[in-house]
């Protein structure tokens, strides 16, 4: 799938438990023991059940839904199978949401909060960790995975693999750069040449990530929808666009594949862009009365 289909090693985990501890479990219950046998319609009664009994929403079905794809595509092409019963099952249709970002206020505050509630032992790594987040729009993976090698400090810039095994330089900014250094000065020795690592040396999976950006929003009582740290990449494209950059140059510093993901930021920003104009309104009528607001 990775090296194929160019999904991160997020989708290939997320597909893995899809398959493993969700449609084999399910088809066993229905008296299907190999997972050849399973129908155009064990697969339909199997996405109202994560429907129906699970509450999954329309996202998460269709996630599970390209996994079970994907897995069926495998076994026809290497397995044998005839056909790939999913093949034809339309995916939901998934209801557009305006992603969170934080404001320029809420990004202050929440640094803030590292400066001054961070445990000593990793205050600087999580304050170069925000700033890298902010400041560049990386995903966890980008980051999880960044090398020491990959960060050149004298250019200014980093090496990063984006999804589909791309590599990409991307440009850090004087404040970005100073944090890296400070943290780097005092770092643990780490395993596998991984910049970011445990005060032990270990190396930083998502789950550690997720749950270090959600202690900081707590401690500095932002509340959002989301919680972890794609919520820096959506505040990263925002911010770029606030400051005047053009969506193609967003797209191409997000390493998003499609201007449409792009053009979801652009659209909040006029919609706030609409809603300050309305604030002006006097309240005049052909009347010529005044209603002061």
């Amino acid at each position: 799938l990775q090296i194929e289909n160019g999904f991160s090693q997020g989708t290939i985990e997320a597909y893995r438990l899809d398959i493993e501890k969700g449609l084999i479990p399910f088809l066993r219950q229905q008296r299907k023991l190999e997972v050849g046998e399973a129908t155009k319609d064990d697969i339909r009664v199997y996405l109202d059940y994560v429907a129906t009994d699970r509450g999954n929403c329309a996202a998460t079905r269709a996630r599970k839904l390209a996994a079970i794809k994907s897995f069926f595509n495998y076994l026809v092409e290497n397995e044998g199978l005839k056909v790939n019963p999913a093949a034809s099952i339309r995916s939901p249709r998934i209801p557009e949401k305006e992603p969170e970002y934080l404001t320029e206020e809420e990004c202050f505050y929440l640094l803030e909060t590292i400066a001054r509630k961070g445990k000593p032992q990793v205050r600087e790594r999580d304050m170069a960790i925000a700033v890298l987040f902010l400041h560049t729009g990386l995903r966890v993976s980008e980051l999880t995975t960044l090398k020491l090698i990959n960060v050149d400090f004298d250019r200014g810039q980093i090496k990063i693999t984006r999804k589909g095994n791309k590599e990409q330089y991307l440009h850090l900014n004087g404040e970005t750069v100073n944090m890296l250094a400070r943290y780097l000065a005092n770092r643990s020795e780490a395993e596998n040449g991984r910049f970011f690592v445990r005060t032990n040396g270990n190396n930083l999976d998502r789950g550690y990530i997720y749950r270090i950006v959600r202690r900081y929003l707590e401690l500095a009582n932002i509340s959002k929808g989301k919680h972890g740290p794609h919520l820096f990449r959506h505040t990263f494209c925002t911010r770029l666009h606030q400051k005047g950059v053009g969506p193609f140059t967003i797209k191409d510093l997000a390493g998003h594949k499609s201007l449409n993901t792009t053009m979801r930021y652009i659209k909040i920003e006029n919609k706030e862009q609409a809603e300050a104009i309305d604030r002006l309104e006097f309240g005049v009528t052909l009347e010529g009365e005044v209603r002061l607001a």
